[in-house]
């Protein structure tokens, strides 16, 4: 998200209304094409409707639910206890929301992953600065950073010469790897308009020698020590005999992008590796198998 925006310009109509007429109200206001609409109990039998909705037309809007109560009230009495009222709208900046949730993250003992507008001085650690929104791999994702934690502890172990990352996306994996002092890093995604913005991620983070790959693992040959691939489950059971395919022996792989709902099945899917750890981060699963 570039550039300083808010939400002037909005309205919020609330409508404190009985429950019994909660559904109708909120029809009203979707007719009415407000731009959200959410309902909340606020007290037993009694609901709060609010919609944002452009300040040019809330009067009219609040007007119209007015008169729409009024006539309900005919029918049903309830209608006429409903409250009606407009507020401003508090002028939010983005921009700085975005930007807040994005800081520098320290992850495991040697890396450390920034925006590139909040760079720390980090001794001690790789500091990878990945700008956020590029692709998918910020490290602010559990299963972006429980995947740099697994490679961290598989270099740490030694016997790490050859690693491939399976849909790099913004190519922080591979950056890691190859930062870490992994000699041979090939990362590869199916997805085209991706390899431009990861190789400048590369290059940003001094880890212009990675080869980048157009393709599926399908289209990978060669064998490698450490194979990660952070996808979705169901592509992990999909693709489970390529991945198995480019893990040497010995070698490990590790895959991510699991819930913890999905483990067994994705870890099934690999019946010639054998499951070495899981690494748990809220609702998601990290697999180590090791051949």
């Amino acid at each position: 998200m570039k550039g300083s925006t808010t939400n002037a310009g909005w309205r919020e109509v609330r409508i404190d209304v009985a429950a019994t007429l909660t559904d109708a109200v909120a029809s009203v206001l979707a007719d009415d094409d407000a731009a959200t609409v959410v309902i909340e109990t606020t007290a037993p039998g009694c609901d709060t409707v609010t919609a944002h909705v452009p300040e040019d037309r809330a009067d009219a809007i609040a007007r119209g639910v007015t008169d729409w109560l009024h006539s309900v009230a005919t029918i049903d009495p309830a209608a006429c206890d409903a409250r009606v009222s407009t507020t401003e709208v508090p002028a939010v900046d983005w921009d700085a929301l975005f930007r807040d949730h994005h800081r520098p993250l320290a992850i495991g003992n040697r890396l450390l992953v920034a925006p590139p507008w909040d760079v720390p001085e980090a001794p001690g650690r790789e500091v990878l600065v990945i700008e956020p929104g590029m692709a998918f791999g910020t490290g602010q994702h559990e299963t972006t950073r429980t995947c740099l934690e697994e490679i961290e502890l598989a270099v740490a172990s030694g016997g790490v010469r050859t690693a491939l990352d399976v849909g790099t996306g913004s190519g922080v994996l591979a950056a890691a790897l190859a930062r870490l002092g992994v000699p041979r890093v090939v990362a590869l995604d199916v997805d085209a308009a991706v390899l431009p913005l990861a190789r400048a991620n590369l290059v940003l983070n001094r880890a212009g020698g990675v080869t980048l790959v157009g393709g599926g693992v399908g289209c990978i040959r060669a064998t490698f020590d450490l194979v990660v691939a952070n996808l979705l489950a169901d592509t992990l059971i999909e693709q489970a005999f390529d991945l198995v395919e480019r893990v040497a022996a010995p070698g490990r792989l590790v895959v991510s992008g699991v819930l913890d709902t999905q483990a067994d099945a994705v870890a099934a899917a690999f019946p010639t590796l054998r499951l070495a750890h899981t690494r748990a981060a809220g609702p998601w699963r990290t697999l180590r198998l090791e051949r």
